[in-house]
């Protein structure tokens, strides 16, 4: 190699010139990062399967950081500027597309867990029962056949679920004093259907006495109200 000062003929790499004694100044050569290729590699690579749920994007991402960080620093000595910003940039973008993914997936199983108990709860509601009975209410000390009453519990086999599970029974005692029964399906325990009555009597003009009571029934009958009067009953329907 020749000395850029005095031009003499020296041997390669020499250190000094072995004509004017100068020192020869060797630049580094210049070398592309290898994390910055990384970097651009693993972000782009994995895309279409989602950085294997983010995990080589991360990776891709911490890589391009630490690669472009050193490249600023190198003075020049490191290039790959282009490949870091690459890798830097796709796997942002790859975990922005993740990440909005999961919140979507878990709004739409936060609604659809919702959904579900609400219709559980709608059905819970909405249950009917499959007992049918009657509801009677009978006179005493008269063999009148007018003076014995009678509704239908419930028809399950025409009850659809906008039903409203519930019934009514109206009535007026031979001395003309009325009567009304009122009752809800509460729901199943233990195999036994449960009802909520409500019944209703005058005792005189001035005054109605009020009742209620939940019964449980299975099908067998049952006596819900006495007085010196009437009975009330809740009866298994005869086939």
């Amino acid at each position: 190699m020749y000395c850029q000062k005095c031009g003499a003929d020296n041997l390669e790499n020499a250190a000094i010139c072995q004509s004017c004694g100068g020192v020869f100044v060797y630049s580094k050569p210049i070398k592309t990062s290898g994390m910055a290729i990384t970097s651009m590699i693993l972000s782009v690579s994995c895309f279409p399967f989602l950085g294997v749920f983010g995990i080589v994007w991360i990776l891709g991402l911490v890589f391009g950081l630490i690669a472009l960080n050193r490249i600023n620093k190198s003075g020049g000595q490191l290039k790959g500027k282009g490949f870091a910003i690459a890798g830097i940039a796709v796997s942002s973008a790859g975990l922005a597309v993740l990440l909005t993914l999961v919140g979507v997936l878990l709004v739409f199983n936060s609604v659809s867990t919702i959904s579900v108990h609400k219709k559980l709860k709608m059905q819970a509601d909405n249950k009917q029962p499959e007992i049918a009975g009657l509801v009677s209410v009978v006179y005493n000390n008269t063999d009148d056949p007018n003076a014995i009453f009678s509704a239908p519990l419930f028809n399950t086999e025409e009850l659809d679920s906008d039903s409203p599970v519930s019934g009514r029974l109206e009535c007026k005692s031979p001395d003309d004093k009325p009567v009304v029964v009122q009752w809800e399906f509460m729901g199943e325990d233990e195999g036994k259907e449960l009802y909520s009555f409500d019944i209703l009597t005058t005792v005189d003009e001035n005054k109605t006495s009020e009742l209620v009571k939940t019964v449980e029934f299975d099908g067998k009958d049952e006596l819900i109200y006495k007085d010196k009067t009437m009975k009330i009953y809740l009866t298994g329907e005869k086939e």
